[in-house]
């Protein structure tokens, strides 16, 4: 068996989104394992934050490396800040990290009546069109597309995220890593320079708020969703990663 890979996903993320990158990675020796979020694909939802990070980190435990993209990213720096996952390599591929208290829609999504209306509009037929015009590099087929939808028709945790992932919660880290900057080492950023769902801003944001610098390695095909855009590319860019290692 191969290197092993925790994948950490963005919201509303499901296992399907990674079936053509685990195919294209098995022959290159790596093993991507997507991380189990409660509240995610039928799972029960977590009753807190601290609920829902206790049941992430014991799943890096085989892992050589973690691979974190969307909120996956912070989900990812708040197991760091709290002593978890030291010293094992940290990928973050377009994070939303501090952007979540500058950008306008996380904004909107703290209110709850939003929160809920969330759900709702990805399940709708030319929203569903619309995203995929714009956020995808490529034309997805009918299943892939539908697939990638029916994780966020599926994640009753979607509104939970937007509940938890607040600015008293970037302060509270902000506080953390200041008092243990090495929490923040080995940790990588990459960027897609055609990413239309987070832009560079939310590095320039995190890296004010934190004291670093982070400077990402821009991939300049990339979208936000590489693994479905490129399964092979990005399976390729992860091993050659995982090689230096």
């Amino acid at each position: 068996m191969g290197a092993t890979v925790l994948f950490l996903g963005g919201n509303g993320h499901c296992a399907a989104r990674l079936q053509a990158a685990r195919a294209a990675a098995a022959p290159l020796g790596l093993v991507i394992a997507g991380a189990a979020y409660p509240g995610f694909e039928g799972r029960p939802r977590a009753a807190s934050l601290s609920e829902f990070l206790a049941a992430i980190e014991p799943q890096a435990a085989e892992a050589a490396l973690v691979y974190a993209t969307g909120i996956g990213g912070l989900v990812a720096l708040c197991l760091r800040a709290h002593g978890a996952w030291r010293g094992r390599p940290l990928i973050l591929q377009g994070p939303v990290l501090w952007g979540l208290e500058h950008r306008l829609m996380p904004r909107l999504m703290r209110i709850g009546v939003l929160r809920g209306a969330a759900s709702a509009l990805f399940g709708w037929g030319p929203f569903r069109a619309a995203f995929v015009r714009r956020y995808f590099e490529r034309r997805l087929p009918p299943e892939e597309g539908s697939a990638f939808f029916d994780g966020y028709a599926r994640c009753s945790a979607l509104p939970d995220f937007f509940a938890w992932l607040t600015p008293r919660l970037l302060r509270d880290l902000e506080l953390r890593f200041a008092a243990d900057p090495a929490a923040l080492a080995d940790i990588d950023v990459w960027w897609g320079a055609r990413d239309r769902v987070v832009t560079q801003d939310e590095l320039r944001w995190t890296e004010a708020a934190l004291g670093v610098k982070w400077p990402p390695h821009v991939f300049e095909a990339w979208g936000h969703y590489p693994m479905i855009d490129d399964p092979a590319g990005w399976a390729s860019a992860l091993a050659r990663k995982s090689a230096r290692r």
